[in-house]
Formats: C-alpha cells, sequence, structure tokens
C-alpha cells in the first residue's frame, strides 16, 4: 500500500496540473509576502500599534483555512481530484498499473495523495502567512499582548479539523464521478455543479416546502448538501439553520451533521471501490 501511495505521490508532484490546482497556493502567498515585506522596508517607516485583541489576531491568521470551504477553492480540488480519477482513463494508463497492485490499494493511494497534496499545500501557505504575520509585526501593528505559542496552535489544528470534512466530501464525490464517467470534464462538470446546487440550497429548500413539503424535508435532512454547509457553518461558531417557510426550519448539531456527512463519505468511497472494482479496463 505504501508503494502505491509513494508511486502516486512521485507521479503527480511535478504535474503541471499539480503546480496549477495544488502548489499555486504557497507560491503565491510567499510572492504576495515577499512584495508586502520589501514595501514594507522602502515606506516611511510609522507608529508601532495594535488594534485587534489576541482572539482577532489569532483568527486573521486562520485565513487560508477558507480556501477549501469557498466554492472557487473546492473547484480547484474537485479539478485536481477529477485529474487524478479520471486521468487514467483519458491516457489509457490503468491497464499498465492494475497488473502490479490490487484494485482497491489503487483507488486508496489516490484518495491518499489527492488529500494528502491538498493539505500539505494549506499547511505550508498558513506556515507562509504566519511568517508574514511575524516579520510584518516587525514594521507595523504589533502583535497584541495574549497571543501565545499554545492558542496559535489550538487554533490552527482546529482550523485544519474543520477544513478535513469539505475536502474529504470533494475528493470521495469528484472521485465516484470519475470513477463513473471515466472522463475528466464531465467529472469537473458533475463536481461544480454540486458545488453550485449547495449554494442554491436555501432557494431550492423553500421551494421545495411550498411545493413539496412532505417529501423535501426528508431529502434535505437526509442528503449530504445541507449538511457539509453546516459542519462549515459550527467551523464559524454557529451552525446553519435553513428557514424553510415562516412555520418551518431544518438545523442540525454539528455533530449530527458530521455523523450524516460521513456516512455519504464512506457511501461515495464504497461506491468508488465496488464500481471500480467491476470495470473492464484491459
Amino acid at each position: 500500500m505504501l508503494d502505491a501511495v509513494y508511486a502516486e505521490a512521485l507521479k503527480l508532484r511535478r504535474h503541471r496540473a499539480t503546480w496549477l490546482m495544488v502548489w499555486i497556493y504557497p507560491i503565491v502567498v510567499a510572492l504576495i509576502l515577499i512584495g508586502v515585506l520589501l514595501y514594507g522596508a522602502v515606506a516611511p517607516a510609522g507608529e508601532a500599534g495594535t488594534t485587534a485583541t489576541a482572539e482577532q489576531w489569532i483568527n486573521n491568521t486562520l485565513i487560508f483555512w477558507e480556501i477549501p470551504k469557498s466554492a472557487p477553492g473546492r473547484f480547484l480540488i474537485a479539478g485536481f481530484a477529477a485529474l487524478v480519477f479520471a486521468g487514467e482513463y483519458g491516457w489509457n494508463t490503468w491497464k499498465l498499473i492494475i497488473p502490479a497492485r490490487a484494485r482497491w490499494q489503487l483507488i486508496a493511494a489516490k484518495w491518499v495523495v489527492v488529500v494528502g497534496f491538498v493539505l500539505i499545500s494549506l499547511i505550508v501557505t498558513d506556515l507562509i502567512g504566519l511568517i508574514g504575520e511575524l516579520l510584518g509585526s516587525l514594521q507595523g501593528e504589533a502583535i497584541p499582548a495574549g497571543v501565545t505559542i499554545g492558542a496559535l496552535l489550538e487554533a490552527h489544528i482546529r482550523a485544519i479539523g474543520f477544513a478535513l470534512a469539505p475536502i474529504l466530501y470533494t475528493v470521495a464525490f469528484a472521485g465516484l464521478f470519475g470513477v463513473l464517467t471515466q472522463s475528466i470534464l464531465a467529472t469537473v462538470i458533475l463536481s461544480i455543479a454540486l458545488v453550485i446546487i449547495e449554494g442554491l440550497l436555501p432557494l431550492l429548500a423553500v421551494l421545495g416546502h411550498n411545493y413539496m413539503p412532505g417529501i423535501s424535508t426528508p431529502l434535505i435532512e437526509v442528503l449530504p448538501l445541507y449538511h457539509v454547509a453546516n459542519v462549515m457553518a459550527w467551523a464559524k461558531g454557529q451552525g446553519m439553520t435553513l428557514a424553510l417557510g415562516p412555520d418551518a426550519a431544518i438545523g442540525f448539531s454539528f455533530g449530527a451533521s458530521l455523523a450524516i456527512l460521513s456516512a455519504w463519505i464512506a457511501a461515495a468511497a464504497a461506491a468508488t471501490q465496488l464500481r471500480f472494482a467491476r470495470q473492464d479496463l484491459n
């Protein structure tokens, strides 16, 4: 299994798509940081001060963990997953890989590499951002009293945990679409449509409740669309209450939505393995 993961990582780490959809984050942030620091070095020095509390300052450093929760960020994650899972069909390389490995290992290796590369990219980006904040404090606004290494670690580990759910959800369904359609383009289109429908959920929920109240509510409670949005909302401290009408609303706790979302991720992963195991790829 480790050999399969290593081979997949070796194949993808320098791929042009990996640079454009994964490694792009730390590269862009590093370039911006260098530009800001150079400007700060030549600009007239101002008085050092602070206008943010310790909690606000720490929360501001978590900005890069919003990427996998945003629609554009998830589009890029889905695009990378589409390349990884559906690319083998377009390149006609499955028949060269399958004899050397068990099929379940090949799919599992792709999950590990896609999620791993995305997390590595975001962690490096996060570290660059933190370094920028520390260096910037030497040129401008001072770090507020009360900001400690322990508080920073706790906040950033918590942010990573909340970012995992949308990453795993996006990769699981993009992988399923890739195996079902065997097309990078179709996988990307379906993944983007899934994210867009999720954004339209409040409107769709109201329309569904008006026309089919007995069906729409159970569907919203069972399908993953509301629950991925609710998990991401809880990351900001308050869940998503979905208003269906003047006398009806849906609201789940973080734990309930996470359990339902995890079940859907596991179901998508199982369906991917099952379909791939039965495909004729000779």
